[in-house]
């Protein structure tokens, strides 16, 4: 485990006294029902490596479905527009879902 440096509360809404209370799961008892959550499930999200990595956690890849990643919502590099980028989940946000 890590020391936390930045909650990023405006983005998570987690704050440092959301961790440090009586009433927080430990990182453990976290992993472990994220995985028995995820068991056989189809998991969709926005750059899911991340969350994964934070939570030290893998998922087959046939059972992820990462916005980050499906080619129809990526954009070409402007260097080369054969390759593709993924797209902020706030621009996707506005684009897909007008928000």
């Amino acid at each position: 485990e890590e020391v936390v440096t930045d909650y990023l509360t405006i983005v998570s809404g987690i704050r440092q006294a959301d961790i440090e209370s009586e009433d927080a799961m430990t990182f453990d008892d976290c992993r472990v029902t994220v995985l028995e959550i995820f068991s056989g499930k189809v998991v969709i999200g926005h750059a899911l490596k991340n969350d994964f990595r934070a939570l030290n956690i893998t998922h087959p890849w046939y059972l992820t479905r990462d916005t980050a990643k499906f080619e129809p919502f990526m954009k070409p590099s402007r260097e080369d527009e054969s390759i593709l980028l993924p797209r902020k989940l706030k621009v996707l946000a506005e684009l897909k879902l007008g928000m």
